[in-house]
């Protein structure tokens, strides 16, 4: 698998499922094809949790499995392998996804004025909401000042038009490359 392709999948595994899904994929990577009792036993994670984050990875497309009948006991045996020809299309409705979020977000937040007593971890309220409280914080009673979210709208249009570039819904935009015009004597 390529470098590339590889670490978006352990991140994406990582978001889905966390060290242990992590853990899990690089297992099947090394053994191309395993149950999940190989894979609690090559992982030292418990079974029922290799279970779990196979089921997560199946859910998103990213793992197969055949299911195989031992003709002795009868019991059927699920040998699980990755399959990562949709990876690309997966990480790309999840940005979209993220894209949609944070556009919402920013509509919220230049829609709004919000104000806030200044207290880390105490709620912003919208006007009608600090009219509500009569813009005293309804959690220490300080008074409530407007709220500057400069900082938080500025940061989502960075991040909006990072991932619009990243999926290809925007160019990137270019630097200029004119150069300043000289102050020198005109040819009269």
């Amino acid at each position: 698998m390529a470098r590339r392709k590889n670490k978006e999948l352990l991140d994406l595994a990582m978001e889905l499922g966390g060290e242990e899904a992590v853990e899990v994929i690089k297992a099947l990577e090394k053994k191309k094809e395993a149950t999940d009792e190989e894979l609690a036993e090559t992982t030292g994670i418990r079974v029922n949790t290799v279970r779990k984050v196979l089921y997560l990875l199946y859910d998103q497309g990213l793992a197969e499995f055949k299911r195989i009948r031992d003709k002795e006991t009868g019991w059927y045996y699920y040998y699980w392998h990755l399959e990562t020809k949709r990876l690309p299309e997966i990480l790309r409705a999840r940005k979209m996804a993220e894209l949609k979020k944070l556009k919402e977000m920013l509509e919220e937040e230049t829609s709004e004025i919000y104000y806030w007593c200044g207290t880390e971890g105490h709620p912003k309220l919208t006007f009608d909401e600090a009219m509500e409280y009569e813009f005293q914080c309804p959690i220490c009673g300080k008074m409530l000042m407007q709220y500057d979210n400069t900082e938080v709208v500025e940061d989502l249009k960075k991040r909006i038009e990072e991932l619009e570039i990243e999926l290809g819904l925007k160019k990137k935009p270019r630097k200029s490359s004119r150069r300043p015009k000289s102050k020198g004597k005109e040819a009269s």
